[in-house]
């Protein structure tokens, strides 16, 4: 019997994910654990990697970059996978905080820095990173993300009540801004697969704001409020766009919450909210095939898997969940 359950589980698909997470006394860096598709199964995490505050964590084309802090420098690590083991590591360590957000993009690799108000650009030449671009955004500018569109790299600086822009076929030189109301602290934003929709949403007034995208003028055409009435303490945090592109998941921090958005009808709307199933919701992540959502929690509750509802939506019950104190980013191999 026992010999018949390994060989289950041999056959079971499985995908290596990995956490990014704040350094604490139980949390020492980027943890690696499976994901079961066919079930949304998680298996528990094992630390991959030893660093300082890497609460940020892209893979792509097999490689691995996330923020670290060592000996008082602070930057980006850069790992080559290969069979799942580590091939080599670059540091760069030249910013005065850790980066917040990392995006890749072919040989290029975005950080966004929100304490240091910059945006790092690095280039790979054979096997070796180099910076290729420091782009400084301001003071107390609150970069936290970024996003490519067309020729333009766009910036939601949190605390500047904007999207900073800028133009990649002009050595990044800047190409105007979209502007949001104040208070409102635009924090991560997606794309539709045709780039002419931009859903932004904002940490501090809980608001979706909806873009018509063409070419380089975005338009407002909706921005709706996330939350009922005045609720303190609320903050959301990140958004998702469903496979199929008729809803929109956002989790809301303080709150503990998941909000669903219908994106079928003309105008936006809030379908759904559910428990994120855990303390302190920040980022996550839809599985491959759109069934699952994977969901960092960072005080408590770990990484759960819930599953979700394709016709309406809605977010469904936990499936499997597993314990990952400071957990702050989840991602799985492409």
């Amino acid at each position: 019997m026992e010999k018949c359950r390994k060989a289950e589980n041999k056959k079971k698909q499985m995908i290596n994910g990995y956490i990014g997470t704040y350094f604490s006394e139980s949390s020492k860096g980027v943890y690696r654990f499976a994901f079961y598709p066919e079930s949304g199964e998680l298996a528990e995490p094992e630390l991959f990697y030893e660093a300082k505050d890497a609460k940020w964590v892209s893979c792509s084309e097999g490689r691995l970059c996330f923020p670290m802090e060592e000996e008082g420098k602070a930057g980006t690590c850069f790992l080559r996978l290969e069979n799942g083991e580590i091939k080599d590591e670059i540091k760069i360590l030249e910013e005065r905080h850790t980066p917040c957000y990392i995006l890749q993009d072919g040989g290029l690799v975005y950080t966004a820095n929100y304490h240091d108000g910059t945006v790092m650009i690095y280039g790979r030449d054979d096997e070796n990173m180099h910076i290729l671009k420091r782009i400084a955004c301001g003071e107390k500018a609150g970069c936290h993300q970024i996003l490519l569109h067309d020729s333009l790299l766009l910036v939601p600086c949190l605390e500047q009540n904007r999207i900073r822009l800028f133009d990649t076929e002009d050595d990044y030189a800047p190409a105007g801004e979209i502007m949001f109301p104040e208070g409102s602290g635009p924090r991560h934003g997606v794309f539709d697969k045709a780039h002419k929709k931009l859903y932004v949403v904002s940490e501090w007034s809980n608001e979706l704001f909806v873009f018509r995208a063409d070419g380089r003028i975005f338009s407002l055409i909706q921005s709706l409020p996330l939350l009922p009435g005045n609720v303190t303490g609320a903050a959301a945090a990140a958004i998702r766009l469903s496979r199929d592109e008729h809803f929109l998941y956002i989790s809301v921090r303080g709150l503990n919450q998941l909000i669903t958005v219908d994106l079928t009808q003309e105008k936006a709307a809030v379908a759904d909210s559910v428990s994120s199933a855990g303390v302190h919701p920040r980022d996550f992540i839809i599985s491959p095939d759109g069934r699952f959502l994977l969901i960092a929690n960072r005080q408590e509750g770990g990484i759960v898997c819930r599953e979700t509802e394709p016709e309406s939506g809605r977010v469904k019950e936990v499936r499997s969940r597993i314990t990952m104190p400071e957990a702050v980013s989840v991602i799985l191999e492409e």
